[in-house]
């Protein structure tokens, strides 16, 4: 048995989990990326585990034409499935929390953003592209540059020395120019190469890093 792919699609269900924990409501997607994960998981550990699907009639057909579902109803099989791997395969203690990284964001703005994509089977690379979006957005909005993107914007709004920077990030003129050269480094490594071309190298943890970091940045530019 292939154990270290067994605790990696376990991690997934603890993310699951605590997207479901955070909606009362959540669209059909989420259901598919929980059966996609059990189905998985089923060929890693050989059994049958078609008692933990959710059958199709989980969802109702919302008026713009989506399908939902109750958060609840499908934790009621999500965790009936922990339980099962917890106690066959004594899982729990071996897995990374990325649930609590997910908890630990407030910008409801970055997390209304996120969440949806940080509960699909892949393709990560498209939460750190909402991230930073976010991020270079509240700099535009706080700063009053509007017409300014990427680098530009940051050089602007926050230049590195504090008597030309639009945003004072610091009274103190170093920390401030530390700042500086995190949201120009952010933009330069993460913001502009999800911005033009695909990254398939992010996982669902390297991306609900980034957003945590992103996060703390926003919470310190809010405070300006």
């Amino acid at each position: 048995m292939d154990m270290p792919e067994l605790k990696r699609l376990y991690g997934r269900l603890k993310g699951l989990r605590e997207l479901l924990g955070a909606e009362r409501v959540v669209r059909k997607d989420t259901g598919d990326d929980y059966n996609l994960v059990v189905n998985k998981i089923a060929k890693v550990i050989e059994e049958d585990c078609s008692d933990f699907l959710l059958p199709s009639d989980f969802y109702y057909k919302a008026s713009g034409g989506e399908f939902y579902a109750q958060s609840s109803r499908i934790q009621s099989k999500l965790f009936q499935f922990m339980s099962y791997l917890d106690n066959g395969f004594n899982l729990s203690r071996n897995v990374i929390e990325i649930g609590s990284i997910y908890n630990s964001i407030t910008d409801e703005e970055l997390k209304s953003r996120c969440s949806d994509i940080l509960s699909a089977p892949g393709n990560f690379d498209r939460v750190v592209n909402q991230a930073t979006l976010v991020l270079e957005d509240r700099i535009r909005k706080k700063s009053k540059l509007d017409g300014l993107i990427g680098v530009e914007l940051v050089n602007k709004a926050i230049n590195s020395e504090l008597s030309k920077s639009v945003l004072k990030l610091s009274d103190d003129p170093q920390e401030h120019e530390g700042f500086a050269h995190i949201c120009r480094g952010i933009v330069l490594s993460f913001r502009n190469p999800t911005h033009h071309k695909i990254v398939e190298s992010y996982s669902r943890e390297d991306a609900l890093k980034v957003c945590a970091f992103i996060d703390l940045l926003l919470r310190i530019i809010d405070g300006t």
